[in-house]
């Protein structure tokens, strides 16, 4: 698999897990996304904001989540 295939892959991964916290309407943080995944530690070891909770209250605004991932995942190197 590419690195820029697996990219999309991982993007997609940890949008479906937010989506489907903001379906059941709870909420989640980074760390439990990567820990459910099993998204290795050295990809998301030195991100600041891995406790915070994700609170996602409208479409739009996991549709802006779905954005991010995916320029996230995109400029990772």
């Amino acid at each position: 698999m590419s690195f820029d295939k697996l990219h999309q892959v991982m993007s997609y991964n940890i949008f479906r897990v937010i989506e489907l916290c903001f379906e059941q309407g709870v909420t989640t943080t980074w760390r439990d996304i990567y820990l459910f995944l099993k998204v290795p530690e050295k990809v998301w070891a030195t991100e600041t904001d891995i406790d915070e909770k994700i609170i996602i209250s409208s479409k739009e605004e996991l549709e802006m989540i779905r954005e991010l991932l995916i320029s996230k995942f995109t400029t990772m190197h």
